[in-house]
């Protein structure tokens, strides 16, 4: 999950779900009692002959579907492929977790100056199956499906997609003393979507880096006139900053063409600031400041940025 492409997006775990592909195919072969090929000595995939035992068919290719999505999972999940599950469907899926410890808080230094002290992350990762159909050609699976030279499958996947995010990777929530809301956090996440249609893997990308600061003035008193009469009115005033960086990518890798190249990307600073005022039960009044700028990582669009500035009235109607 943390491993850098190089300057030219080359992924060096997409180059071992290529080779991956090679020690899932040779696998495959030995544990099927219908192959009666062997293994090709230049592309090092098993093949075999046709009946008339004088045309190379195949056998598990390199765009099989049997062959693609077990070498997907064990290069994206870090795993030895020679141990690796031969199935499209793992039957146990892997943990996800969520984590919050405010123990900090009991250290004397962090408890003169903090009401609350928290730290947290999170991790969550699904698989996900798109679609898949019966295969009505495929027999009793020792078939060859000439399109790929690979035996036909009993169910035809579409697309895989496995979706990984740390949301956050780490957080520091913090509430001093003085009424100061402070809170940094950065997160991370990546979607890889296989599509067996055209042997292409679609990798998108972010990491997102937020610092948020909040303060609460009390009894911040306004006169406000009605009928010709003054009255004083005295609330909290709420203050909120908030600072946020993240960067996204979408990087197309085509498995057979073994072309990496970036289709979409930017990187996006924000910047909110708000002011929040409650007159009464009823009434609330609210100042704004938001300015997006955009810094995209492709030639063909345009940086831009967007600025909103004012103010608003919420007006509850009560019952």
């Amino acid at each position: 999950a943390f491993r850098k492409d190089n300057d030219d997006y080359e992924s060096k775990t997409f180059n071992n779900f290529r080779k991956y592909r090679t020690i899932i195919a040779n696998q495959l072969a030995e544990q099927n009692p219908n192959f009666n090929g062997y293994i090709d000595p230049v592309t090092g995939y098993p093949v075999e002959y046709d009946n008339n035992d004088t045309i190379l068919t195949g056998g598990y290719g390199a765009t099989s579907q049997e062959v693609m999505i077990p070498a997907f999972l064990a290069a994206y999940r870090g795993k030895d492929p020679s141990n690796s599950k031969l199935t499209e469907f793992p039957a146990i899926p892997l943990p996800n977790w969520r984590i919050t410890y405010d123990g900090l808080i009991k250290i004397p230094f962090i408890k003169k100056r903090f009401k609350q002290f928290s730290l947290g992350h999170s991790y969550r990762s699904t698989y996900s199956v798109g679609s898949y159909q019966t295969n009505l050609d495929y027999g009793k699976g020792d078939e060859v499906n000439y399109n790929n030279m690979s035996y036909h499958v009993s169910r035809e996947i579409s697309q895989v997609t496995i979706n990984e995010q740390f949301s956050p990777l780490f957080k520091v929530d913090m509430t001093w003393k003085s009424s100061l809301l402070t809170k940094v956090e950065f997160k991370r996440s990546r979607v890889l979507a296989l599509s067996l249609a055209n042997n292409q893997l679609t990798e998108t990308g972010s990491q997102e880096y937020i610092i948020a600061v909040g303060y609460r003035i009390k009894d911040v008193e306004f006169k406000m006139f009605s009928g010709g009469k003054g009255k004083k009115v005295s609330s909290d005033l709420d203050l909120k900053l908030d600072f946020n960086i993240m960067n996204n990518k979408t990087i197309i890798r085509k498995v057979i063409e073994d072309v990496e190249q970036i289709t979409m990307g930017q990187q996006v600073f924000k910047i909110k600031f708000s002011a929040d005022y409650v007159v009464n039960q009823r009434l609330n009044i609210k100042a704004f400041y938001d300015r997006v700028i955009t810094n995209p990582f492709i030639s063909t669009t345009f940086p831009s940025s967007i600025t909103n500035v004012g103010f608003s009235l919420r007006f509850t109607l009560a019952g």
